[in-house]
């Protein structure tokens, strides 16, 4: 297993349970895809450099998790579809994990 860091910038127009849904959503997509979640950061709302979506800010929110090297390309599927997410990126930070990271969730 592996492990990464998806940052994801979502509308800042939803509401605070919406954003609990997202949350939700994005774990159960890591645990249906064999992945384990290791933690949620949520950034709260942020100024964007440049406009996006004629946004001109966001919820930035970090998901660090391990799993096998196809759950990038499932969970990044799911994002793309998402209209409430407006940016996205994700990025290995380990080829391999140690057993507390794996058993964190």
């Amino acid at each position: 297993m592996r492990r990464y860091e998806t940052v994801i910038i979502v509308d800042p127009e939803l509401s605070e349970a919406q954003l609990k849904d997202l949350f939700e959503k994005f774990k159960n997509l890591i645990t249906r895809f064999h992945g384990n979640l290791i933690k949620i950061e949520n950034w709260g709302l942020k100024n964007m450099a440049f406009e996006v979506n004629h946004k001109r800010s966001g919820h930035y929110v970090i998901f660090e998790y391990c799993g096998n090297p196809d759950i990038v390309e499932k969970i990044e599927h799911n994002i793309k579809i998402d209209d409430r997410i407006i940016r996205f990126l994700t990025i290995k930070t380990s080829d391999k994990i140690n057993e507390l990271e794996r058993k964190s969730n």
